[in-house]
């Protein structure tokens, strides 16, 4: 279930010509662009080898699972966290609480904050994704109706948006680490940040496009593990460490090619 293989992955920009566009708005300045290719694919596919063990990252995704099984009984774990959805709280609400909710279970902050802005992101999207769907079907800002309703498709969509958020946190984060200890001056450093922000959706894109491999077993997981009750933290970093996988396959195959 959810193992098939779905060949080469389309891309808008390869990944190479995005770090060169980079290069290009810097003026050259940054001179190692093949270097910093590699380096950050692979720092972002090194640390996507362990996520799947770190508590926050298993919290934050966790959460995203509370809110979508919501009317199913609940185990004793991650995600027997309560949302609180019947008293209809805004995103920004259900964001601050998911914060609380991963700060109690952090490991790495690190790994935490990425994972728990990550997480916020995906609330976000999906809060917008199912209002402008239900416009005309009732109340579009009832908690309730936005994630009550999830099935192993939704899911696939909620899901695969939290992993593309966290690997463009990741590869956004990784650019700047490293390009910075190469040109490590303050005016160097904003000339970069601006780069990044005005190739950002290329950026953004990528990371979306990447994480499509995950979809289908997302879909046939949900659908399995929250027949009667929420699953429990073994299934979750279970879940987690397959996704991750499945995104270290695709960032090795994106860093061999030509």
């Amino acid at each position: 279930m959810g193992h098939e293989r779905v060949g080469i992955l389309p891309r808008r920009k390869p990944w190479n010509e995005i770090v060169s566009l980079l290069r290009l708005a810097l003026e050259d300045e940054f001179t190692k662009t093949a270097s910093l290719v590699s380096q950050t694919l692979a720092e972002v596919k090194n640390r996507y080898r362990r996520l799947h063990q770190d508590s926050g990252v298993q919290a934050a995704f966790a959460y995203l699972i509370a809110l979508s099984t919501s009317k199913l009984p609940s185990v004793e774990g991650l995600a027997s966290v309560d949302t609180k959805l019947e008293k209809n709280p805004s995103p920004l609400r259900i964001t601050v609480d998911l914060a609380n909710w991963v700060k109690l279970h952090t490991n790495s902050p690190e790994y935490a904050e990425l994972a728990c802005r990550a997480a916020a992101d995906t609330i976000s999207y999906w809060s917008r994704e199912k209002s402008n769907q239900q416009l005309l079907f009732g109340d579009s800002t009832n908690a309730i109706h936005i994630w009550g309703d999830t099935d192993g498709r939704a899911f696939s969509s909620i899901s695969r948006t939290f992993f593309a958020k966290l690997t463009e946190r990741y590869v956004r984060y990784f650019i700047e680490r490293n390009a910075s200890a190469e040109s490590p001056s303050l005016q160097s450093r904003q000339r970069l940040e601006a780069a990044l922000s005005a190739h950002f959706d290329e950026i953004s894109r990528h990371a979306f496009e990447t994480t499509k491999i995950t979809q289908s077993f997302a879909a046939g997981w949900f659908n399995k593990n929250t027949k009667t009750e929420r699953p429990g933290d073994k299934k979750i970093s279970g879940f987690l460490a397959v996704a991750f996988g499945k995104l270290q396959e695709e960032l090795s195959r994106e860093g061999n090619s030509k």
